[in-house]
Protein backbone atom coordinates (compact mmCIF):
# COMPACT_ATOMS: atom_id res chain seq x y z
CA UNK A 1 0.00 0.00 0.00
CA UNK A 2 2.42 2.54 0.95
CA UNK A 3 4.32 2.21 -2.32
CA UNK A 4 0.78 2.67 -4.33
CA UNK A 5 0.73 5.80 -2.54
CA UNK A 6 4.41 6.91 -3.39
CA UNK A 7 4.15 6.03 -7.17
CA UNK A 8 1.00 8.32 -6.71
CA UNK A 9 2.69 10.84 -5.11
CA UNK A 10 5.39 10.63 -8.25
CA UNK A 11 2.64 10.92 -11.03
CA UNK A 12 1.44 13.90 -9.30
CA UNK A 13 4.80 15.72 -8.92
CA UNK A 14 5.60 15.10 -12.46
CA UNK A 15 2.29 16.33 -13.58
CA UNK A 16 2.59 19.69 -11.69
CA UNK A 17 5.88 20.28 -12.30
CA UNK A 18 5.22 19.95 -15.98
CA UNK A 19 2.60 21.91 -16.07
CA UNK A 20 4.52 24.64 -14.16
CA UNK A 21 7.66 24.41 -16.60
CA UNK A 22 5.62 24.90 -19.55
CA UNK A 23 3.63 28.04 -18.56
CA UNK A 24 6.21 29.60 -16.08
CA UNK A 25 8.03 30.81 -18.71
CA UNK A 26 5.64 32.82 -20.35
CA UNK A 27 3.84 34.30 -17.07
CA UNK A 28 4.85 37.26 -15.76
CA UNK A 29 6.21 34.97 -12.87
CA UNK A 30 8.89 34.75 -15.08
CA UNK A 31 9.21 38.20 -16.40
CA UNK A 32 9.47 39.94 -13.11
CA UNK A 33 11.89 37.21 -11.27
CA UNK A 34 15.38 37.70 -9.37
CA UNK A 35 17.13 36.65 -12.27
CA UNK A 36 15.60 39.03 -15.21
CA UNK A 37 16.63 42.27 -13.13
CA UNK A 38 20.28 40.99 -13.16
CA UNK A 39 21.38 43.07 -16.27
CA UNK A 40 23.68 39.87 -17.83
CA UNK A 41 20.91 37.59 -17.50
CA UNK A 42 18.02 39.82 -18.67
CA UNK A 43 18.23 39.02 -22.06
CA UNK A 44 19.02 35.19 -21.90
CA UNK A 45 16.43 34.75 -19.29
CA UNK A 46 13.49 36.57 -21.88
CA UNK A 47 15.28 34.98 -24.85
CA UNK A 48 12.56 32.73 -26.54
CA UNK A 49 15.09 29.81 -26.82
CA UNK A 50 15.62 29.61 -23.08
CA UNK A 51 11.19 30.02 -22.51
CA UNK A 52 11.12 27.60 -25.20
CA UNK A 53 13.94 25.01 -23.95
CA UNK A 54 12.14 25.08 -20.33
CA UNK A 55 8.55 24.39 -21.62
CA UNK A 56 10.15 22.13 -23.65
CA UNK A 57 11.01 20.20 -20.46
CA UNK A 58 8.21 20.72 -18.93
CA UNK A 59 6.37 18.85 -21.71
CA UNK A 60 8.84 16.21 -21.13
CA UNK A 61 7.71 15.84 -17.41
CA UNK A 62 4.35 15.70 -18.53
CA UNK A 63 4.89 12.79 -21.15
CA UNK A 64 7.12 10.72 -18.83
CA UNK A 65 3.88 11.11 -16.19
CA UNK A 66 1.60 10.01 -18.44
CA UNK A 67 4.05 6.88 -19.21
CA UNK A 68 4.25 6.31 -15.97
CA UNK A 69 0.78 6.49 -15.74
CA UNK A 70 0.04 3.88 -17.50
CA UNK A 71 2.20 1.76 -16.65
CA UNK A 72 1.23 2.21 -12.51
CA UNK A 73 -2.59 1.58 -14.35
CA UNK A 74 -1.49 -1.36 -15.86
CA UNK A 75 0.34 -2.54 -12.66
CA UNK A 76 -2.98 -1.66 -10.26
CA UNK A 77 -4.93 -4.06 -12.86
CA UNK A 78 -2.87 -6.79 -12.74
CA UNK A 79 -2.86 -6.78 -8.66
Amino acid sequence: MKRTWLQFLYLLYCLESGIFLLLAPWSLLWSHSYFTHVPALREIMLSGYVRGGVSAVGLLMIGIGTVDFVAFCRALRES
